[in-house]
């Protein structure tokens, strides 16, 4: 049993990481590309898109930076003055977009002024973008709710981080003192199950970001359809001896939740990454992402949606407390290999204008709905690839066929295979919330409650010794 857990192990997380070496992986997008990481104030940690719940003529956007505040320092952090962030929308499904929102601050520090321009379409589009002309949509103080109501309403403030993950043990498990997230047996080293039926330890708890939320009628951005693309950029100011005043190159973006993050290696290529437009992902990054398991034996392997489905669940890996549960039927009847490439690029949240609030629409596809708050996106990642993405295994083994024209990732030197990594998705959670929640997908686990009205994002951890303290830094 420990030998069978253990390939199962090295195939799940070659599902998520690819085979980039181990000390380039970075949790999640907190400081994930090395000209990032010099630019906190343009650092994307995650970005968000949601019907209102109030209001389902609406939708909100948010985009936060500023990875890791710490709330003694909360006075210390804002937006700079030399960026121009950007929600970027695309209403004709060509990855390109046709409306931006702008967000731009006058000075550093304290006392700063935002100013929203648009949606509007852009002067020019791409990686290369000029300032919005004309009078901003909404304007006022940072910390504030500006605009309207019935129009574009905005908010730049500091926030607590609403991103969920066991950073701590994820790095044990890399550096070998620890296996699993969860204890398994005595074979798999891990975090024991607490008496509130979690064992996993929020990370990001106890941390504070910088939001950027945008309320717009979706009638601002409706194209012919009720489908759109939403991305969010991070650009720096032009020098004026170089052509620039008003005009940014883009240097940081974000679409789906940790993409660049699990199939891009860190450092030259990631801001390469960071510096591309959503159109080209398709040709750039399909060779990282490996074919979709189907049906049907296409190449003699073995490697069927049911074959994975039958083997996660005879290692007992799809039920608590050792897993969790299957998140599509081994029934599943996908026929394209291609399948994790249409669902990944290009990267870009997708939304439906037309859905309820609550929908999150998910499927083989991951979340196609936006992304809400409180969606357990790390969780629902790691379940869908593990059951999906092809895998070359060694040979004798289901998977283990010859490669030949697959684009499936590499773990046919069992047992010697010593990334370590490799466990880090075996269970398909981090259990950050208790077993009973597990699927439940509308909980994320977040250590601060969300808000019931605009801004939605939970208010940030106060100064120490101010009420509402938590324990911080959260227990590692």
């Amino acid at each position: 049993m420990k030998k069978s857990a253990s390939f199962l192990a090295i195939f799940l997380f070659m599902l998520g990481v690819v085979s980039f070496d181990a000390p380039k992986l970075s949790a999640a997008d907190h400081r994930e590309a090395p000209l990032v990481d010099g630019i906190p104030e343009g650092d994307i940690t995650d970005v968000y898109l949601f019907t209102d719940p109030n209001d389902a003529t609406r939708m909100v956007m948010i985009m936060n930076v500023n990875p890791f505040s710490v709330p003694a320092e909360t006075p210390s952090y804002s937006l700079s003055p030399d960026l121009l962030y950007q929600f970027k929308i695309d209403n004709t499904g060509d990855a390109r977009e046709d409306l931006v929102v702008q967000v731009v601050v006058d000075i550093n520090g304290q006392g700063q002024t935002i100013r929203v321009f648009g949606p509007a379409a852009p002067t020019v589009t791409g990686a290369r973008n000029g300032l919005l002309s004309g009078a901003p949509s909404a304007q006022g103080a940072f910390g504030n709710v500006i605009g309207s109501a019935t129009g574009v309403q905005a908010f730049v403030g500091v926030r607590d981080d609403p991103f969920v993950f066991d950073v701590g043990q994820f790095f044990r498990i890399l550096n070998g003192t620890q296996d699993v997230f969860r204890q398994i047996g005595t074979s798999f080293r891990g975090r024991a199950v607490r008496s509130d039926g979690t064992s996993g330890v929020d990370g990001f708890g106890g941390f504070n970001v910088t939001s950027i939320v945008v309320s717009v009628p979706k009638a601002m951005v409706r194209g012919s359809t009720s489908k759109i693309n939403m991305w969010a950029t991070v650009s720096q100011r032009v020098p004026e001896r170089r052509g620039g005043g008003n005009t940014f190159t883009q240097f940081e973006r974000m679409g789906q939740q940790a993409f660049a993050t699990v199939f891009v290696p860190k450092g030259t290529p990631r801001d390469a990454q960071n510096a591309e437009i959503p159109e080209h992902d398709v040709a750039n990054y399909s060779s990282l992402i490996p074919d979709a398991l189907t049906v049907t034996d296409n190449d003699g392997t073995g490697n069927t949606i049911a074959g994975r489905a039958n083997l996660l669940t005879a290692l007992g890996l799809t039920a608590l407390p050792n897993g969790a549960p299957l998140l599509l039927p081994g029934t599943f009847g996908n026929t394209s290999k291609d399948l994790l490439r249409i669902a990944l690029l290009p990267d870009v949240l997708r939304f439906d204008l037309d859905l309820p609030a609550t929908g999150q629409a998910i499927g083989q596809f991951g979340i196609q709905n936006g992304r809400h708050l409180n969606d357990p996106s790390i969780d629902i990642a790691l379940q869908l690839l593990r059951q999906l993405a092809d895998v070359h295994f060694p040979t004798g083994v289901t998977g283990g066929g010859p490669v030949g024209t697959r684009a499936a990732l590499e773990c046919s030197a069992f047992p010697s295979c010593q990334d370590r990594r490799v466990l880090v998705v075996v269970q398909g959670t981090t259990f950050n919330k208790p077993d009973a929640q597990l699927t439940d997908f509308t909980i994320e686990g977040n250590d601060m409650p969300f808000l019931s009205q605009f801004p939605y994002i939970a208010s940030p951890h106060p100064l120490p010794g101010e009420p509402g303290t938590i324990g911080f830094p959260p227990q590692q």
